[in-house]
């Protein structure tokens, strides 16, 4: 697992050998949500509203980071 990004509440996670499509996991004390990372859609929702939008607009901003950890966390050899 990668962790992204941390902010003071919330975490940006990548999983190694998750499911398509290429996603990321917003970690709240509250919960978690998943987020596609091709136009950042929110997947599911269980992150804490105002941490979820901080992660998306800090996301907005690293998309290229956000894709080369996808992959490199979910290479098929």
């Amino acid at each position: 697992m990668a962790t992204v990004h941390n902010d003071r509440n919330w975490k940006i996670k990548i999983y190694p050998d998750d499911l398509a499509p290429p996603h990321f996991h917003v970690q709240t004390p509250d919960g978690e949500s998943l987020v596609q990372i091709d136009g950042l859609r929110v997947l599911g929702k269980g992150a804490e509203g105002r941490a979820l939008k901080a992660a998306l607009v800090w996301a907005r901003s690293h998309p290229s980071e956000l894709w080369r950890i996808w992959y490199e966390q979910n290479r098929r050899t």
